[in-house]
């Protein structure tokens, strides 16, 4: 009976490492479809894409599952927020009436895509922006000020600054996205580090004018892949910029052809200044290797890092 009872027990044990070096296996292979880099630390850039990716599952739900069902509003922005973990869509109602015929079905429609997609930690608002049209005095200020930088870069560089493809929200009417280009003799300029001192200087001159274009998408040349301008961008810009420690102020990402050139504050004199450009570069080529970029843009792709006195600190 002792043999037996041995037996039984040394079995059971072998059963147990079986079956825990089976779940860690596993537990390996879901950890490689997720937002973590080769050392199994979160990578910020891979966060920001998988973001993108529930904004759009988000706003295509609502498209065909109640608008299209109930009626479009005037118009809608949608703003999902990392940081305070909550979904706000804003419409431009006909009417209260109408407002509160969309409202309830917006708000359980939007929290289902979270609950499906894992994000059950996310809030949702549905709010009212009570306006007949989205002109607004800001959307003219803002119009006024980068007109009168293309007007000085022009008188300062000898460029002429081609602002095409201006898109703006449909609520409050802000600057949404920019088409940004530039030309010399009338001929366009392409050289890419050519191309970045021009965009800094852009970027630098409507700051001081009151308007912080930093933020909003730029696009430098038509006819992208549309994943690498509403996927591939967005998630390289500003999933650097949230981590506040890289010091990133901007990026110039032409397309996937060109090299990816990423602007910090950070002198090239300061000690971490090529650590913080290895940084940079690693979780950069990290967001290539994952699985769903990777597939679509598999480079390689040339990164610069540049110091604020322009100098490569990677």
């Amino acid at each position: 009976m002792k043999k037996i009872s041995m037996l039984f027990i040394l079995f059971g044990m072998l059963f147990f490492v079986v079956a825990c070096t089976s779940n860690k296996t596993n537990n390996e292979m879901e950890s490689s479809d997720n937002n973590v880099t080769s050392k199994g630390s979160p990578n910020n850039l891979i966060s920001y894409y998988e973001t993108i990716k529930l904004e759009n599952a988000i706003e295509s739900s609502f498209n065909k599952n109640v608008f299209k069902k109930k009626g479009h509003p005037d118009g809608y922005d949608l703003t999902l927020s990392r940081e305070k973990k909550e979904v706000i869509l804003v419409i431009r109602p006909y009417s209260k009436k109408n407002f509160n015929y969309l409202k309830d079905d917006l708000q359980s429609n939007i929290e289902e895509v979270l609950r499906t997609k894992k994000y059950r930690d996310y809030k949702v608002k549905v709010l009212a922006y009570w306006n007949d049209t989205n002109q607004s005095e800001r959307q003219k200020r803002e119009e006024e000020i980068i007109q009168e930088v293309a007007n000085e870069m022009k008188k300062i560089d000898k460029i002429d600054v081609l602002l095409t493809g201006t898109s703006y929200s449909a609520t409050d009417g802000r600057i949404v996205q920019l088409d940004l280009m530039f030309y010399r003799n009338d001929k366009e300029v392409i050289e890419p580090n050519e191309f970045n001192n021009f965009h800094k200087e852009f970027l630098k001159l409507a700051q001081e004018k009151g308007f912080n274009v930093k933020d909003i998408p730029i696009r430098f040349k038509s006819n992208l892949k549309r994943d690498w301008e509403m996927k591939v961008m967005p998630s390289i810009d500003q999933g650097l910029k949230e981590i506040k420690d890289l010091k990133v102020t901007s990026t110039t990402i032409i397309d996937d052809q060109n090299p990816i050139i990423i602007n910090t504050s950070i002198d090239s004199t300061d000690k971490k200044a090529k650590e913080i450009g290895k940084r940079i570069e690693e979780l950069t080529n990290e967001f290539f290797q994952y699985k769903q970029i990777k597939k679509s843009f598999p480079g390689p792709y040339e990164i610069h890092v540049l110091s604020k006195d322009n100098k490569k600190i990677n």
